[in-house]
């Protein structure tokens, strides 16, 4: 795998064990999902890029908006490790492992059109992209969509 600076990704993998850790042993690895020690950590952060390790798994979505806009002041990419679908949103790139093999990577919208595959590996689709998905078969919308708030706007206008 290789993280370019300007990119944030997601490693959507269904069992992260030390082994699979080792691929990011040149990376410092935060797995403190508490928000107020997670928003310490990062305000001193000395790298440019940092690794999430099933950290976000107990935050707010507000705490995550937080996070990120701490993340893009200090202008610091992130790379986080899940077994969330729905952190996938959060990220530009995505890989997919299924225990340590990579099964696909790409753009998010790349990514999550290979529904089948992801659903083989035990994943469905983000809330978001699945009920876009229904509202274009019922021709209700005609694109899909990846964040929540933008397709709430469009369904009320």
């Amino acid at each position: 795998m290789t993280f370019k600076q300007e990119f944030n990704y997601t490693v959507l993998v269904n069992n992260c064990d030390a082994n699979f850790l080792k691929k990011f042993a040149t990376y410092m690895i935060i797995d403190e999902g508490v928000f107020e020690k997670l928003k310490e950590r990062l305000e001193m952060f000395p790298s440019r890029q940092v690794v999430f390790n099933e950290a976000w798994y107990n935050l707010l979505e507000q705490e995550k908006k937080q996070i990120f806009a701490l993340l893009n002041l200090q202008k610091i990419g992130f790379i986080n490790i899940t077994s969330n679908i729905e952190d996938v949103l959060y990220s530009d790139y995505v890989y997919v492992y299924d225990n340590d093999n990579l099964v696909m990577e790409g753009f998010i919208d790349e990514v999550l059109k290979n529904e089948k595959k992801l659903q083989e590996l035990g994943y469905g689709l983000p809330f978001v992209v699945e009920l876009s998905k229904k509202l274009n078969y019922y021709d209700v919308l005609n694109k899909t969509y990846y964040d929540m708030k933008e397709l709430v706007d469009i369904l009320w206008n």
